[in-house]
């Protein structure tokens, strides 16, 4: 088999899938399923797909991924569209930083200025992509950025790197989605002064007909300081899937 053909293939079939699902024939509140009907997304803008609208509404299990306890349900709500701004309600007592009433905060479709997804609430100075500007496999992007978590605080180094794998099938609670992964690889400081070496990885499972992720994961390994024999120690291990998506 053509490996590059295969490529086609599989991109093809995955832009296929990128309708707006909220058309006027839709109810406005449903629970997606392998039974979607696909629709057009166009291949030549691939951030189309990640456009959301006022009223976008999501809902997420937390999981801690070392048990797969669910210890959280977040639902992400579409203040506004263009840029995105989401709201955040969450029930239970999550291990990552999202609380009720915090905003995620974006510059543009998926390219955040303030989330609380990891272990503080942070503040993206400049904004940092989620998603990368080519939404197919293959696709790679490199970015910098300055991090706070308080006004007064110091700014930390953020560096990522962001690379779009091959199209997956991944079964969720909301159903069964062909997705496209994306694999964030994140290196930097963290405000405790006795960390160093700090790193993430996370992956994303993007979803056109969603307009967001569907699966996102992350976890995360450190060293201390001034104890160079010490063991490498591990962050907590959080997932989101997808339980529901309402669209505006």
């Amino acid at each position: 088999m053509d490996p590059d053909n295969t490529y086609q293939d599989d991109r093809r079939a995955f832009l296929r899938k990128g309708a707006v699902l909220a058309v006027a024939t839709t109810p406005a509140h449903f629970l997606l399923s392998a039974c979607t009907t696909p629709g057009h997304f166009d291949a030549d803008d691939g951030r189309i797909a990640a456009t959301i609208r006022t009223g976008d509404a999501w809902d997420y299990d937390e999981l801690n991924g070392y048990n797969r306890e669910r210890v959280a349900q977040i639902r992400y709500v579409a203040e506004r569209g263009d840029p995105p701004a989401l709201r955040v309600e969450v029930k239970g007592r999550p291990l990552s930083g999202l609380r009720s009433g915090q905003v995620e905060d974006h510059a543009a479709p998926w390219v955040v200025k303030q989330d609380a997804v990891y272990d503080f609430e942070n503040r993206y100075d400049p904004p940092l992509p989620l998603l990368p500007a080519r939404l197919e496999p293959g696709a790679s992007e490199t970015w910098q950025s300055m991090v706070k978590h308080d006004e007064k605080d110091r700014a930390l180094r953020w560096h990522v790197q962001i690379e779009a794998l091959g199209i997956e099938r991944v079964n969720v609670p909301a159903g069964s989605f062909d997705a496209l992964p994306v694999r964030r690889t994140i290196r930097f400081e963290h405000p405790d002064f006795f960390r160093t070496l700090s790193e993430r990885t996370e992956t994303l499972w993007f979803v056109p007909e969603v307009r967001r992720w569907v699966k996102r994961e992350w976890r995360g390994q450190y060293l201390q300081k001034m104890r160079p024999d010490a063991p490498t120690l591990r962050e907590d291990w959080i997932v989101w899937e997808l339980t529901r998506f309402t669209a505006a």
